[in-house]
């Protein structure tokens, strides 16, 4: 490439640039969107998991019959458990998610002690509602751990050792880091950061092929000196640098978040440091070129901007699914997958979340792929353009 081509590539990248900031709408809500609401669900998030942890602290409990267990009450109040009285219509106010969960103590409760029989507890709740998931759960674990104390206090009366009937002891050792520990809920920094980079240079994209093939500007523009592979560099490289700018903006607003905002107190550190956003802009530099490819070469193909549209929400689609297969598949990632766009990158974005190094033959093979795929696609698109039934609405 000789410096009359490279400046050719330069006009054309720097007419596509001012054209995206002259339409200052698209791009001020392209750019807030990024910064903005990857922080929300961020606060969000913490928010609830806060308040699931003040509900556990001030665990409340709405009972009935638990004259007939004072055993059982006086377990659950040292355990700081406000014990209140059900209402008659409890079924009712739980399906309406008022109240979580009522424990019903059996009427037969006091004389199944007595007999040397097993006494029988319910525990009435909705189990279809979140919000009611940590207090159910808390219930029960209350409930086990005074089925136990009982039980060994029932063995010790006897004469026999509690240890005879848990002959196992279990240590739980975790290996895991803080950091490692709080990475499993910053899972939305690296499935939003991914997504970035798909969302932040479709706009530019469809308008820079799409929308100049339907004003009817495509035409001047292959009438001057430039050949189709020049002005598709030029393209490209306009839409990767707006792409690059949206990733980053989106990137800042989560270090900004997690660095400085006023977040609740949830238990467990969330580190996503300059060095974080600096390897997740590395880790994705791959599909900030890779997508605004793909963009091109699909907007150049369809008729009309809303049949673009169309086709890149197929696109996106997919894209949005694959982290998700990958998050509820839970199976050890083969080495392999850091070949595949999208999967490596988001495999290695949890890498960095959980401050797990990322290996140098890594990183490497994660651009081979997209980058043989950047050339391909512009290559199609370099052809697209070389077409006079392009103009004609082919």
């Amino acid at each position: 490439m000789n410096s009359r081509s490279f400046s050719r590539i330069l006009a054309v990248a720097r007419k596509e640039i001012v054209d995206t900031f002259r339409d200052r709408r698209t791009m001020l809500v392209t750019l807030l969107s990024a910064a903005v609401a990857g922080p929300i669900f961020i606060v969000l998030i913490f928010n609830m998991i806060a308040g699931q942890a003040d509900r556990a602290r001030e665990l409340k409990l709405h009972a009935l019959g638990l004259d007939q267990a004072p055993a059982l009450v006086a377990f659950l109040e040292r355990q700081q458990v406000e014990l209140k009285p059900a209402p008659a219509d409890y079924e009712a106010r739980i399906k309406a998610g008022e109240i979580d969960v009522v424990l019903i103590v059996d009427e037969k409760f006091a004389a199944d002690v007595a007999a040397g029989r097993a006494g029988t507890v319910r525990v009435v709740a909705d189990r279809s509602r979140d919000r009611a998931q940590s207090t159910i759960r808390q219930a029960e674990n209350l409930l086990r751990a005074y089925n136990r104390q009982w039980g060994s206090q029932r063995l010790l009366l006897r004469g026999v050792a509690p240890t005879v009937g848990n002959p196992l002891t279990i240590e739980d050792i975790d290996l895991a880091t803080p950091q490692q520990s709080g990475s499993i809920i910053l899972f939305l920094v690296a499935y939003y950061g991914l997504f970035a980079a798909v969302m932040g240079g479709m706009a530019v994209a469809l308008d820079a092929t799409a929308g100049e093939r339907e004003r009817q500007s495509l035409e001047p523009l292959l009438m001057t000196p430039a050949r189709p592979m020049e002005l598709v560099l030029g393209k490209w490289m306009a839409v990767a640098l707006f792409n690059g700018l949206v990733v980053t903006t989106t990137l800042t607003g989560f270090y900004l978040t997690l660095s400085f905002a006023p977040l609740p107190a949830v238990g467990v550190p969330f580190l996503f440091s300059l060095r974080e956003l600096g390897r997740f802009l590395l880790v994705l530099i791959p599909m900030i070129l890779l997508i605004p490819a793909v963009l091109l070469f699909v907007g150049s193909r369809a008729r009309t901007f809303k049949e673009a549209q169309a086709n890149v929400s197929v696109l996106l689609f997919v894209v949005s699914l694959i982290p998700v297969v990958q998050l509820f598949l839970q199976r050890r990632e083969p080495e392999w997958l850091v070949l595949v766009p999208v999967s490596g990158q988001y495999s290695l974005l949890n890498l960095a979340l959980r401050g797990e190094a990322i290996g140098i033959a890594q990183l490497a093979l994660s651009y081979v792929v997209p980058l043989l795929l950047v050339v391909i696609a512009l290559s199609a698109v370099s052809r697209l353009l070389s077409r006079e039934s392009l103009l004609a609405g082919k």
